[in-house]
């Protein structure tokens, strides 16, 4: 029976148009970031610059004083103070009161005074490229890890929600280039740990993670809504398969359904690896291995709380539900974008193939995060059951509430 129901529940979602449309944006925003992706050859000894093979590692309280200082006179000398409060960009408008008191930080800071900041920046560029490096200033001598920080708390307090001056974003805003010699480590380990494909397993997941973190609920409560549309409920809820079997069958399907694609369009980058000529032996089955341990987890959360919120309400709630849970994760993933950082948002971000020892490092935690909301689909899943359960047996009155007894309503 469970065989039959998920069969018939993959056939009903081809041939919803809400399917063909998520399987098309899947496309296009694939083609549109990684269509014409290229692999990355060996580094050259001289070359220009390495920032494509990712940044240092090593990153030590002075470093962060010394881009985090750098960061605020930079925004200090071009008046151009930018906070993300809801994740979209607010340039801050600052009194003169408060830019003195930031001028006053950035002589603390630095011994700085304003009229000299223009000639510092000058002289830093003449050695450094102002494409990939971004502005570091050489802190006071004695400087304490501790005063520097109360003094960007200072400076987040005037900007308000969403500075980059609070102590967990500047750590990750961090970059140092690497050098030729940094540049071979993070190449070998591409090739050597990472068997190339990994790297760029990991990069595909951190694109299609976003869609994959918000476009399944659209399917799925459409599904959902459909057998309401079509007064089927109540042909359904006299059959005699269990409701853990119909449930169970459809939450099945609708995660291998919006999985499908997925894994489909991972084979892409990962024949572009092999095929790219390199002496390398290449992990063949990191596309699996990436797509069903870091895509799969979000996809069945997404699909559950759709489920969830459909089945409870009889609308479309489930859609905004998901998209406001969906936005705050993305949002709260913006400091992790380099690889390492995974915390515990729906869409984990490590966008570069490279950084493989960020990956090795944070490995733990990425794991706790998928198993996490695996876990956490699974018992939303029986939530499901459960209710799908009360309503057969007439408990929950439809039409959006939970509160009567439909039965006794049908009788009167």
């Amino acid at each position: 029976m469970m065989i039959s129901l998920f069969r018939k529940e993959c056939s009903q979602t081809a041939k919803s148009l809400i399917y063909w449309l998520y399987i098309g944006c899947l496309v296009l925003f694939f083609q549109s970031q990684l269509g014409g992706q290229k692999i990355l050859t060996p580094p050259e000894e001289g070359q220009e610059n390495y920032s494509q093979y990712g940044y240092s590692a090593d990153i030590t309280e002075e470093d962060v004083m010394e881009s985090g200082t750098g960061e605020l006179v930079w925004d200090y000398y071009y008046d151009n103070f930018v906070t993300y409060p809801v994740g979209y960009a607010k340039n801050v408008s600052l009194s003169s009161e408060e830019k003195e008191k930031i001028a006053d930080m950035i002589y603390d800071l630095t011994g700085l005074r304003p009229e000299e900041i223009e000639a510092e920046i000058g002289a830093y560029y003449e050695e450094h490229d102002i494409q990939t490096e971004p502005y570091r200033v050489r802190i006071r001598k004695g400087l304490k890890y501790e005063e520097f920080l109360e003094d960007m708390t200072q400076v987040a307090k005037i900007l308000g929600p969403g500075s980059f001056y609070t102590e967990e974003r500047l750590w990750a805003q961090v970059k140092i280039p690497v050098d030729y010699e940094g540049a071979v480590k993070n190449y070998q380990d591409l090739i050597e740990k990472d068997g190339l494909t990994g790297g760029y397993a990991r990069l595909f997941c951190d694109y299609m993670g976003i869609l994959a973190g918000i476009l399944p609920v659209f399917v799925t409560a459409t599904r959902m809504l459909r057998d309401k549309r079509a007064r089927m409920q109540e042909l359904v809820f006299v059959r005699q398969a269990p409701s853990a079997v119909v449930m169970g069958s459809r939450y099945l399907a609708l995660v291998c359904m919006h999985m499908l694609p997925i894994l489909l369009l991972s084979l892409l980058p990962t024949a572009e690896c092999i095929r790219s000529g390199l002496a390398v032996r290449p992990d063949y089955l990191a596309w699996l291995k990436y797509d069903l341990g870091w895509l799969m987890p979000t996809v069945m959360a997404v699909v559950s709380v759709g489920m969830l919120c459909t089945e409870l309400t009889e609308t479309a709630l489930a859609v905004l539900v998901q998209t406001v849970w969906w936005f705050a994760g993305l949002m709260g993933g913006v400091t992790g974008l380099g690889g390492g950082m995974y915390g515990w948002n729906l869409v984990p971000r490590h966008n570069t193939e490279m950084n493989y020892a960020g990956f090795a490092e944070g490995f733990g935690q990425l794991a706790a995060n998928r198993g996490f909301y695996a876990g956490l689909s699974l018992a939303v899943l029986v939530l499901v059951i459960l209710i799908y359960e009360r309503k057969r047996k007439g408990h929950l009155k439809r039409g959006g509430k939970i509160l009567g007894n439909h039965k006794s309503t049908a009788a009167a």
